[in-house]
């Protein structure tokens, strides 16, 4: 098929045709009218497949600067999701949409590195988490790092936080290693024996143990750390209905059939069974209680 363009302008022949450069040409009033008649010519009569444009100006028409389109050949361009960047923690080469960016500060790194880092600081009792260059402002909040985090290290951030809103002197932990509930003292009233609202199970208050039934909180507190379990509290009680005494050396049980008040140990040391003073002088008379 062929396309064919004429134009006839005035009296103008085609013979006479001026052609009209576009890059040069700006728009510009004439000082003759003109009319303008374009045929074109669809029909298969001819065999010429070149399209020619003879004296077309168009109507209305403002030539303003050119555009130029640019255009590239090769691959496409990669999506920003895919550009490389390497991870200062890790060291290795991530892409962007792996990264997390900081708060207050042009740092990113892998999503996998911040959860770690995250992790590392709430096992450090650290709650405000910032960023891992020294001196830097950025910030890492809980609620904007959730979509990394897995859904048990942001609950532990966020119970980590509400219990920092309490003063560290109105708060402590259930003494139950399996309970462990959060308590907060709200009064200024000295509590004893009370039961914790999460497991229900009883303790001292004043203590922060569990309920040491039958020893006063003051004999409670003279124990050690590895005394203080419930058997160690049940043979308190019972040396103390049995009127026993403890050896304060060696820290045995001691009971007196007869004799005197002078007890010595078999670990070698001499005491007072009747205070249970410490006695130097190996004289058969107790200074502390005068027996």
């Amino acid at each position: 098929m062929s396309v064919k363009t004429t134009t006839k302008i005035g009296v103008v022949s085609p013979s006479t045709a001026e052609i009209i450069d576009v890059e040069t040409f700006h728009s510009s009033p004439t000082t003759s009218k003109t009319t303008i008649t374009a045929v074109i010519n669809l029909s298969d009569e001819e065999d010429d497949d070149d399209v020619r444009i003879l004296n077309f100006i168009p109507k209305k028409t403002t030539f303003g600067k050119r555009r130029t389109i640019k255009t590239e050949k090769g691959e496409s361009s990669k999506s920003n999701n895919d550009v490389p960047f390497i991870c200062e923690i890790c060291t290795e080469t991530k892409t962007t949409k792996d990264a997390f960016f900081i708060i207050g500060c042009s740092h990113a790194y892998c999503s996998d590195c911040v959860t770690m880092y995250v992790v590392s600081k709430l096992d450090d009792n650290v709650i405000n988490v910032r960023c891992p260059v020294s001196g830097c402002s950025g910030l890492l909040e809980a609620e904007y790092c959730r979509s990394i985090l897995p859904a048990e290290v942001f609950d532990r951030w966020g119970k980590a936080l509400c219990e920092a809103m309490f003063d560290v002197s109105e708060k402590f932990y259930c003494p139950f290693a399996d309970c462990s509930a959060l308590l907060i003292k709200d009064g200024t009233e000295e509590v004893t024996a009370s039961e914790c609202p999460n497991c229900r199970r009883c303790f001292c208050a004043k203590c922060r143990v569990p309920w040491h039934d039958g020893i006063e909180c003051s004999d409670f507190e003279k124990l050690h750390a590895d005394e203080r379990e419930k058997e160690d509290v049940m043979l308190m009680k019972l040396a103390k209905d049995m009127k026993w005494r403890r050896c304060p050396n060696c820290r045995y049980y001691v009971a007196k059939s007869t004799g005197c008040l002078f007890m010595k140990c078999r670990c070698g040391v001499a005491f007072c069974y009747n205070c249970g003073a410490l006695n130097t002088t190996n004289i058969h008379y107790c200074s502390i209680c005068k027996h």
